[in-house]
């Protein structure tokens, strides 16, 4: 058995093959969180892209969490290799990259450790503040006993454990953070209450170790919501960012530093807010960002040069390498 190292989540295996299209590509799409239907997206998408390039895919909808389900279906497709497109809880915290790491299947992306800490956005936090990297002025609600005067808001409430924008809210007074708290405990069991920074959206996208163009998210909203995301008209994306390029290379060395501190590999977008000042504020991580016809990550890759089935080519490429393929 292959040895798994906890701090970066690495397998030490050779697997030899000798051409890269011989191998067989499961893309693992669906899954069992509230962000489901996004998760289909993005994996329809990458299908697509992959057997457009002579790939040989398997196209695994993921209905269950079950380890011997999930092997079942790995052995009875002859899977080589699972490119994970499975966004939220169970796809994206780290659970099924753990199944796969104990199991030496080899897949795109982060390991367990650092998809765990790059979705629990109360251990983002934590990890970010010890390394003196910025992040909003939050609180963990526990039991919603909250002092708040009205000069603190407006607020950002939003679940700990998920992703897209689901069951986030900007809160303006008292009784809108009230139902926040509501709407934030149906997708997770415990709420982050986080100063609103005002000023701009940025998002940083990075691929194999290089970073993005950062990408402006200008929108109609107060912020980038789920609708804003995924709606058509509802925002307008500036790539690249128009920012004095001290500060804009200050931003892309500090999005790679997050990446780094949370040992991510292969694929990421880190989510920010830049204040008036200038001075960024790190909001999350994205382990496996969106990769819809809407999704920030395939924009940011465009700008640099890699259309759609290119940037495909590249998270898979880096799992190899990751995990030793040999190709001849």
């Amino acid at each position: 058995m292959a040895m798994l190292k906890e701090d970066s989540a690495e397998l030490i295996q050779t697997y030899r093959t000798e051409n890269i299209k011989d191998l067989v590509i499961g893309v693992f799409r669906g899954g069992v969180s509230a962000e489901r239907e996004i998760s289909l997206l993005s994996g329809e998408n990458v299908i697509k892209a992959l057997r457009n390039k002579g790939y040989k895919v398997v196209d695994v909808d993921l209905k269950t969490r079950d380890e011997k389900a999930i092997l079942k279906i790995i052995r009875d497709n002859f899977i080589d290799i699972v490119f994970i497109t499975l966004h939220g809880e169970f796809g994206e915290d780290g659970q099924l990259q753990r199944i796969l790491e104990v199991n030496n299947i080899p897949f795109t992306g982060s390991g367990s450790w650092a998809s765990f800490l790059s979705m629990d956005k109360i251990q983002t936090r934590r990890v970010l503040e010890k390394n003196n990297i910025a992040v909003p002025q939050y609180w963990v609600e526990e039991d919603g006993d909250f002092k708040f005067s009205p000069s603190d808001f407006p607020l950002v409430v939003k679940p700990h454990y998920a992703g897209s924008s689901i069951g986030v809210n900007l809160v303006k007074n008292h009784s809108q953070l009230k139902e926040a708290i509501k709407i934030a405990k149906k997708y997770s069991s415990q709420t982050i209450v986080e100063r609103y920074i005002k000023g701009r959206e940025l998002t940083v996208g990075i691929l194999r170790d290089k970073v993005l163009p950062i990408v402006e998210m200008r929108f109609k909203k107060d912020f980038f919501d789920f609708s804003s995301k995924y709606e058509d008209n509802q925002a307008e994306f500036i790539v690249p960012a128009e920012l004095p390029s001290k500060i804009y290379k200050k931003i892309q060395e500090l999005a790679y530093r997050v990446f780094k501190v949370l040992g991510c590999r292969g694929l990421g977008r880190v989510d920010l807010r830049l204040a008036g000042d200038f001075k960024p504020y790190i909001l999350e991580l994205n382990s496996i960002p969106g990769l819809t016809s809407h999704s920030l990550l395939p924009l940011a890759a465009r700008e640099a040069g890699l259309d759609f089935s290119r940037l495909c080519e590249e998270i898979l490429k880096d799992a190899l390498e990751t995990f030793n393929f040999i190709l001849k």
